[in-house]
């Protein structure tokens, strides 16, 4: 245990000195750099590196700018774009974990610093759209968690005015609640289930807690049936009637294999499957 936790802090060390020594590098190389922050002063790039480290971005992110600032894979201005946006995010209240990995693989993946940069202001908007929706529906803070699921339910193509229809729809459901049955709405809706099976589902299932947790998962069914070549519109009205009914989703998952016929898939591709 002593070894490993002398591994761990040893490890840490030597990251900070890689750090440290990297500022100081580019300090005697570069003393005249400046960038525009978004109040247009002008501050040098280790400046805006010491302020990024106050603000608590991680040191193996302020490394990787800094080191490939030195090493002309990253422009200064770009570099100087990620980092500013990285500390109006975190003194907005953001959690900026999710915004320093997606720097992180940019940069693993050799994509460009505006344009990582670019994707990186458009996360923070998305971010800020759902943190305000999520404290007006809830009255506190979201957790980080949470903002990460809601930015990956927009991005499978839900538009922000759907998301505050459903909002609206279901005022006074807690943070994990919404979220979701947003996920579930998103995730149906994507699948191509028509609007007015998909309206009356998510009612059903958003009407408790307990319901939503348990049919959360149908989206998986309705693709696997789907692929075996279902008819949409059985398939959501059994699911109503199961919700209604009070049946189990793995009783109904059951009764999918058992009857085939009633679900629109042909005995023989069940039993080829």
């Amino acid at each position: 245990m002593n070894c490993k936790l002398m591994r761990t802090t040893g490890q840490v060390t030597i990251r900070r000195i890689r750090f440290f020594l990297c500022i100081a590098m580019f300090c005697l190389l570069f003393p005249h750099v400046v960038f525009a922050t978004g109040k247009d002063a002008q501050t040098s790039f280790p400046k805006l590196v010491e302020v990024a480290n106050h603000a608590g971005i991680q040191k193996e992110t302020l490394l990787l700018v800094t080191q490939e600032v030195l090493e002309e894979k990253l422009k200064t201005k770009d570099a100087s774009c990620l980092l500013s946006k990285l500390v109006d995010a975190k003194a907005s209240g953001l959690p900026i974990t999710f915004l320093e990995e997606k720097i992180m693989e940019g940069r693993a993946k050799g994509i460009p610093g505006a344009k990582i940069c670019d994707a990186i202001e458009s996360m923070v908007e998305e971010m800020n759209f759902s943190k305000q929706l999520l404290i007006q529906q809830t009255g506190a803070e979201p957790q980080e968690a949470t903002l990460r699921m809601m930015f990956e339910i927009r991005a499978q193509g839900i538009t922000r005015d759907q998301v505050e229809a459903f909002f609206s729809s279901h005022t006074g459901k807690n943070e994990a609640a919404i979220v979701e049955g947003l996920r579930l709405y998103s995730l149906l809706k994507q699948a191509g289930v028509p609007s007015h099976e998909l309206d009356e589902f998510v009612a059903l299932v958003m009407k408790d807690d307990a319901t939503l947790m348990r049919w959360k998962e149908v989206p998986q069914l309705y693709s696997l049936v789907i692929r075996r070549g279902g008819a949409s519109n059985i398939f959501m009205s059994k699911a109503i009637e199961a919700v209604k009914a009070g049946t189990l989703p793995h009783q109904f998952a059951r009764e999918l294999s058992l009857q085939p016929r009633s679900l629109g898939v042909s005995e023989q591709i069940t039993q080829n499957n």
